[in-house]
């Protein structure tokens, strides 16, 4: 039987906690505010499942320019093309 090539194909371990790390994530995380044209890391956080973006932007470093309701939507370069990905906060990580 062929493997499955679905929309989470190949991301356990983007979507999955360490041992240590399980259970819920801090409040604060969840409630982060970010400025417009700030620079925030994309990091999915396997506890919280809504305003998660597609595994394939994890990682990646891109500019908030707005928001969408209690969302951030963020400018990632994806292999030269700039796309907008619309994350909550829990998910968003500021760049120091």
């Amino acid at each position: 039987m062929p493997s499955s090539n679905g929309p989470l194909n190949s991301s356990r371990e983007k979507l999955s906690n360490k041992p240590r790390e399980r259970g819920m994530s801090p409040p604060q995380r969840a409630v982060a505010e970010f400025d417009e044209g700030q620079k925030v890391h994309l990091k999915l956080d396997p506890s919280v499942s809504e305003g998660r973006f597609h595994p394939r932007f994890s990682g990646l470093t891109g500019e908030v320019v707005g928001t969408q309701g209690r969302a951030y939507k963020v400018e990632v370069n994806d292999n030269g093309k700039t796309k907008t990905v619309i994350a909550k906060p829990a998910h968003l990580r500021a760049q120091e």
